[in-house]
């Protein structure tokens, strides 16, 4: 595992300050190590000097979460753990094509916060 002292890192792409602190926080209180980006770019740069163990993708950032989740799986900064991909629950498109494209799990907007940290310990116990 990438985390120190052996805890595993997720890297949490998104854009919304208030989801944002409420996974980091949450997934922190899990003894996960948690470094949040807002940004594509920011999280193209995370993973390729700290790769995670998981990442954590909104959908809606800046450009097309998915179209970057897409052009992921090919770089050898893919997460090993997986992606789980953060898409608003009436957009059943991105949620079938994350899947799709191989996310290892869909969490809907509005987050539930038991979803999201069920979700992630259940990953990271397979890393």
């Amino acid at each position: 595992m990438e985390g120190g002292a052996g805890r595993p890192t997720i890297l949490l792409a998104e854009d919304e300050t208030g989801v944002g602190r409420v996974i980091s926080g949450h997934l922190g209180d899990e003894g996960l190590e948690v470094r949040w980006v807002r940004t594509i770019r920011e999280a193209r740069v995370e993973l390729r000097e700290h790769p995670p163990d998981l990442l954590l993708l909104d959908t809606s950032l800046e450009t097309d979460g998915l179209e970057f989740f897409q052009a992921l799986r090919s770089l050898p900064e893919h997460p090993r753990g997986g992606v789980v991909v953060l898409a608003d629950e009436r957009d059943v498109r991105a949620r079938e094509r994350a899947l799709q494209l191989g996310a290892a799990a869909v969490v809907t907007k509005p987050l539930r916060d038991q979803t999201v940290r069920t979700t992630v310990r259940e990953l990271v116990a397979c890393l």
